[in-house]
């Protein structure tokens, strides 16, 4: 049998080789008072869930404009006609992978709500991506990496794969509410983020639905001093 070692190693590197910039396992278990009510599955079934996320293009990000109409808007396309479309895409070959190894999995859909009326998914893809290790929740309600800031899309696979999980992080945005002034609707309330508190403590979601609806925005991911090429670039070099 192959051990959960070995089995995390072959799978991340079927991602990666699949397309994925990002690649982690996330214990649910942690997060499941939040996790079932949000979405109403078993832990039993899924205990962890398969992260994986791809970078956004910088020169889409940085130049594209909030106000025009969406239907014009290459940033929108980019984000939700292209890598969303390759998110799916990559969760349903990841899952066909630990299903061919005899394993239950599941891919939640990237951007499709489970919950209109709330706005919400399955799970979150942010949480399962911070569970995982790959990066912390900032004010922006976004997951912010290392590497790429905000600028990164993710999907979940759930599993009950023995696989190894990482580790949650955090990293307080501290003073910084660039996110927060960039808002054209005021959607954040510019609290950090603390697991036991519901997302309307820091993000009124319907606000930036109902803007979005018209504009492309994404100010809270192109404002975001993290992940902007330069300090990527100072990161790289200093590794």
């Amino acid at each position: 049998m192959t051990s959960g070692k070995v089995l995390t190693r072959k799978l991340g590197e079927y991602a990666i080789q699949r397309g994925a910039d990002l690649f982690g396992v996330a214990d649910l278990e942690p997060a499941r008072v939040y996790i079932t009510t949000q979405g109403n599955f078993s832990l039993e079934r899924f205990p962890r869930a398969v992260s994986l996320g791809m970078f956004l293009n910088d020169v889409i990000v940085e130049n594209h404009s909030p106000d025009e109409p969406r239907r014009d808007s290459l940033y929108w396309f980019h984000v939700y006609e292209v890598v969303t479309r390759a998110l799916d895409q990559l969760g349903y070959y990841v899952s066909r992978r630990l299903s061919d190894q005899g394993f239950r999995s599941f891919p939640v859909p990237c951007s499709t709500p489970y919950n209109f009326h709330k706005l919400e998914g399955i799970i979150s893809h942010k949480l399962a991506a911070h569970l995982a290790g790959l990066g912390w929740i900032g004010k922006n309600c976004l997951l912010l990496t290392d590497l790429f800031g905000p600028r990164v899309r993710f999907v979940t696979i759930l599993t009950n794969a023995p696989l190894q999980t990482g580790s949650p992080i955090d990293k307080p945005c501290g003073k910084c509410h660039v996110c927060i002034d960039a808002c054209p609707v005021k959607a954040f309330t510019g609290k950090e983020f603390r697991e036991e508190e519901p997302r309307h403590f820091r993000f009124d979601a319907l606000k930036c639905s109902e803007y979005r609806k018209e504009h492309p925005c994404g100010l809270c991911v192109s404002s975001c001093p993290r992940g902007k090429p330069r300090a990527r670039q100072s990161k790289t070099e200093k590794t």
